[in-house]
């Protein structure tokens, strides 16, 4: 279910699988096969979810909430704790973006051209993603280089694993890289083997093409309101701050009825 297969890889393996435990004349099993495409990473490759699965989401917002809220709460109390969970939320979101923009982690790969631009142009959670692909592109070895009209093709396997290929389509004159992995296509960021065919060219720049500004330190800053008002880090925890002693002030202003 969770393999990260190319979809020929997949159906070998199911073959396989049926034909070791004797389920060919399972009908649940049989329709199981018939939906893949709605359970199979295999299938899913290629569409963006961001790193994340259905169950696991749900499961983490629950877990969050039950630390505030108790299922013998009235409506008052669920509402007031509610509020304090959120903004709880808020304030770790502002301390994870003020610490994404202050400083610059430790190069730790001997890549640190290419290290250093990701470190300043990605948040600190997805640079700390990222950063692995670095390390893993020694491991990759380009077996062969085709050139052709449009794109020049890259053909990537693991150290001595020639069984393991990846097939990567680089268009120069747009910058564009495709891998046959889709991990770019499925969580925004430049698998290990377009990694390998970028230090193999020699640049030391992450393509706009594989940048996902939703990454991107940049992009709540760049965000505006219909007044053309920016609204950077600084001014939102200003705002969040006052919110919440406009609140306080009203709750004591409200017990006085002058």
């Amino acid at each position: 279910m969770l393999g990260d297969y190319e979809i020929p890889v997949f159906k070998r393996k199911w073959v396989q699988l049926i034909k070791e435990f004797g389920l060919e004349d399972k009908p649940w099993v049989n329709n199981m096969y018939e939906e893949k495409h709605m359970w199979a990473t295999a299938y899913i490759r290629g569409k963006f979810f961001a790193g994340f699965r259905t169950t696991s989401r749900c499961e983490g917002l629950h877990s969050i909430v039950a630390r505030y809220v108790g299922s013998r709460y009235d409506l008052t109390s669920f509402i007031e704790h509610f509020q304090k969970r959120v903004a709880h939320l808020r304030f770790k979101e502002f301390k994870v973006d003020y610490d994404s923009t202050h400083g610059v982690p430790i190069m730790q790969t001997c890549i640190e051209l290419l290290e250093r631009f990701a470190a300043e142009l990605y948040t600190h959670e997805i640079f700390l993603l990222f950063r692995p692909f670095l390390s893993r592109a020694g491991l990759m070895r380009v077996l062969n280089i085709e050139n052709n009209d449009d794109c020049i093709k890259y053909i990537v396997c693991k150290h001595r694993r020639p069984d393991f290929m990846w097939t990567i389509e680089f268009r120069q004159d747009e910058m564009i890289f495709m891998c046959t992995c889709l991990r770019m296509e499925s969580f925004g960021i430049p698998c290990v083997h377009i990694v390998k065919v970028l230090v193999e060219r020699d640049i030391c720049e992450i393509p706009s093409s594989l940048v996902l500004d939703r990454w991107t330190k940049k992009v709540k800053s760049a965000l505006n309101d219909p007044s053309g008002f920016t609204r950077n880090f600084v001014v939102i925890s200003r705002q969040s701050s006052l919110m919440e002693f406009s609140k306080q002030l009203a709750a004591v202003a409200a017990k006085v009825p002058e």
